[in-house]
């Protein structure tokens, strides 16, 4: 079980990063919906954009009842008792000795505050603590402040792109990101 109070770079109030519990549903689901609404607005029809924000907004519980939650581990950060980001990782889905981070959102409050830098610190030591090789995360082509992220986080891109077809019949272009654990 996670659980590190820290002060992130030009924040006064410490942050907890811990272990989601199914509590934490709704506040995942509103971190992951608000980090989607504003940093896709350009990137997605406003139309599908809206219900994609909503799906995101409502389907943490759903998730967190799958086989695959089970396996997989949801850190949250938590400022003052409001959760103001997480990271949803594990195993990588074609079996391989790598993880993947499936989900790396802050709520736009926090952007440029340190908050995803450290939450991707302890996801680190999990993934390191596991033994994983390497960790993979895939994020649109035109997600320009995802690509920085994980680019200053050591991350390097890869050759692999895929489409990734939202329910508008226009796939966006989606790149893979590689790091080593050690």
């Amino acid at each position: 079980m996670v659980s590190t109070m820290v002060l992130p770079r030009g924040v006064d109030a410490p942050l907890l990063v811990r272990d989601a519990t199914t509590d934490d549903a709704a506040a995942v689901g509103e971190v992951h919906a608000e980090a989607w609404r504003v940093a896709h607005r350009d990137l997605v029809d406003g139309r599908w954009l809206a219900k994609l924000v909503e799906d995101r907004r409502t389907c943490w519980p759903e998730v967190m009842k799958t086989r695959q939650y089970a396996r997989n581990t949801l850190l949250v950060a938590e400022r003052g008792h409001r959760v103001v980001a997480f990271v949803y990782f594990g195993p990588h889905p074609e079996g391989m000795p790598d993880a993947e981070i499936y989900d790396l959102y802050a709520h736009p409050s926090v952007w440029g505050t340190g908050v995803a830098w450290t939450l991707m610190d302890a996801a680190w030591d999990q993934l390191r603590e596991a033994r994983f090789r390497r960790a993979k995360a895939w994020t649109m082509t035109g997600a320009n402040r995802a690509r920085h992220f994980y680019e200053s986080f050591g991350f390097e891109q890869t050759e692999r792109r895929r489409e990734h077809d939202f329910g508008d019949g226009r796939p966006v272009l989606e790149v893979e990101y590689l790091r080593a654990t050690r």
